[in-house]
């Protein structure tokens, strides 16, 4: 051994399997898309019929839609398993669009962006599309002081120089793979938003080594798309609710978080079923629950002081917590080694 890294690039010819990679992709994706057509249109006629006060209407368009996407498997059946991932994440985003609405029906997000109020079929496509709902008030937009001013296209060019210099380094590590995987997410996410956004759209990340905290991570640092529905749906109901029975305000909160991140445990692991065994599925679900005990234990002990010593074991903990959830996805050992024509093959279940 020499500490040189051997560097093997598979060939890019279309051969037999990229033939059918090809083909497959070509079938599925249309069938796909068409399946989940009709739930989306239900969940915009609903929302829709809300904003025009036919309540009833609503209601029975809500749980229908629900229904549609969870049908979509069955009734348009694909076999690709990223493709399938991604027909999950949308059943997912969906279920937790409407289910949001639902809880928040009684006071629904006040439209913002302009001072005149959108025409009522613009609404619905607005607050359909946005998952942080920038253009309204209340929102989900949390990023520490400061952070809103940073250039979003240079961030995303620093965090794609550290992913390099990261692919540069010995692959069987897994610290090197949780790092990676964590930028990789980042990278991702971030160039969607900056094809996908309003010119007035906050940035969806803030810049990773600016983390401060494990609270501050999860609330300011990291992408906050599903916020609305982890507050609505758990935090809100834990902290209004449990208190009316005793429960301490301080364990009420503490129970809406855990909550919150059980629901974004469940979220990844359904997302994602398609591709992993249940070994990996597992450890993602209890990475989500380890961070949420994590992050009670840090605002119980610190509250919201920041200290550097509170950064350095925020950092130490989530690195150690994705090291030991990385161990168990059997991540390729570089972009190299991704077998990009075999990625619609089976998955082995144990």
């Amino acid at each position: 051994m020499n500490g040189t890294i051997p560097i093997h690039i598979p060939p890019l010819a279309l051969t037999t399997d990229w033939h059918a990679l090809t083909r497959q992709l070509a079938d599925e994706v249309p069938t796909a898309v068409a399946g989940l057509l009709l739930p989306t249109a239900l969940l915009y006629v609903s929302i829709y019929a809300h904003v025009r006060g036919f309540l009833n209407l609503y209601k029975l368009l809500t749980f229908t839609s629900i229904a549609c996407f969870w049908a979509c498997p069955w009734l348009t059946p694909i076999h690709c398993g990223p493709l399938r991932c991604l027909q999950n994440l949308a059943i997912a985003i969906g279920t937790m669009k409407m289910l949001d609405i639902f809880a928040r029906r009684q006071e629904l997000p006040e439209y913002t962006a302009s001072k005149r109020r959108p025409a009522p079929w613009l609404f619905a496509a607005i607050a359909l599309t946005e998952l942080r709902y920038e253009s309204f008030t209340p929102n989900h937009i949390r990023l520490a002081g400061g952070r809103q001013r940073f250039s979003e296209p240079l961030e995303l060019a620093i965090h794609a120089g550290a992913f390099a210099v990261l692919q540069a380094l010995p692959q069987k590590y897994a610290a090197v793979l949780a790092v990676e995987t964590l930028i990789a997410i980042y990278i991702i996410w971030t160039s969607m938003q900056l094809l996908l956004r309003y010119k007035s759209s906050p940035p969806l990340f803030g810049p990773l080594y600016l983390a401060d905290s494990l609270s501050g991570f999860w609330s300011e640092t990291w992408h906050n798309a599903f916020s609305s529905p982890c507050e609505s749906l758990l935090y809100r109901p834990a902290r209004r609710y449990l208190p009316r029975y005793g429960v301490p305000v301080v364990l009420a909160r503490s129970i809406g978080i855990l909550g919150a991140f059980a629901l974004m445990a469940i979220f990844h692991m359904y997302t994602l079923q398609p591709i992993l065994p249940r070994k990996s599925l597992r450890r993602i679900g209890y990475f989500f629950v380890l961070n949420g005990l994590g992050t009670v234990l840090e605002g119980a002990f610190w509250g919201r002081r920041r200290h550097w010593l509170k950064t350095l074991l925020a950092w130490v903990f989530e690195l150690m917590v994705s090291t030991w959830t990385i161990k168990a996805l059997h991540i390729p050992q570089g972009l190299n080694q991704v077998p990009w024509a075999d990625m619609c093959g089976p998955v082995d279940d144990f």
